[in-house]
C-alpha cells in the first residue's frame, strides 16, 4: 500500500462527531404529543460509538420528558440501547449522557449540570457500573431514535450528539432534522 493510501486509511478511521439540533416549538417540537423521533441515520457500514449525549438548550417548563434511546437496524426491529429514569426537570445546559451500558441498572440517561461524563459514579445501582465506554459500542447501519417514555412537554429542546469511529471507509452518520 502506498504511503498516501495509508494516510487516507488513518484519516478515515478518525473519530467524528455529528450534531442533531433539537426542534423548537416553532419547528414542531421533538417533545410534543407522541414525541418519538429519529435523530441519526447510520449508513454504509457499521460504526463504533464512542459517546452519545444530549445537551438541553431550552428548559422543559412543565412535565419532564423521559428519553429512551433505541436503534433500529436496516430491515430489523427496534432495540433499546438505554432505559429510562429521569424524574426531575432537565435544567438548562445539562447533558443527558448515555453511558454505553445496555443494562437496566446503568444504561440510564441522567441530567448532569454542564459536565458530560459516563456516569461511572453517578449511575443508579452498584459500583459495577464502571465506565462502559471502555468496551465501545458497535452499531450496524440503521436509525437511532428517541422514544419519550414520560410526559410530553413541547417547551424543551435537546441537541443530540454522537461521536463515532467508522469501521469501514463507507460508514457515515447523518443527523435527521
Amino acid at each position: 500500500m502506498a504511503f498516501n493510501d495509508e494516510v487516507d486509511q488513518v484519516y478515515l478511521r478518525q473519530e467524528k462527531t455529528v450534531r442533531r439540533v433539537g426542534r423548537t416549538v416553532a419547528a414542531g417540537s421533538d417533545w410534543a404529543a407522541a414525541a418519538n423521533f429519529n435523530i441519526f441515520t447510520i449508513a454504509g457500514g457499521p460504526i463504533m460509538v464512542t459517546n452519545l449525549f444530549g445537551h438541553v438548550t431550552a428548559v422543559f417548563a412543565g412535565a419532564n420528558a423521559t428519553p429512551i434511546v433505541s436503534q433500529t437496524p436496516a430491515g430489523g426491529a427496534a432495540a433499546n440501547m438505554s432505559v429510562i429514569a429521569v424524574a426531575a426537570a432537565f435544567a438548562l445546559n445539562t447533558f443527558l449522557v448515555w453511558d454505553g451500558s445496555l443494562t437496566a441498572v446503568s444504561g440510564v440517561l441522567r441530567a448532569t449540570a454542564a459536565v458530560g461524563h459516563s456516569q461511572a459514579t453517578d449511575s443508579v445501582g452498584t459500583a459495577a457500573t464502571a465506565e462502559s465506554w471502555a468496551g465501545r459500542i458497535r452499531i450496524v447501519p440503521g436509525v437511532i431514535r428517541i422514544t419519550n417514555g414520560g410526559a410530553n412537554d413541547a417547551t424543551g429542546v435537546v441537541d443530540w450528539y454522537i461521536s463515532y469511529i467508522p469501521l469501514v471507509p463507507e460508514a457515515t452518520v447523518v443527523a435527521i432534522p
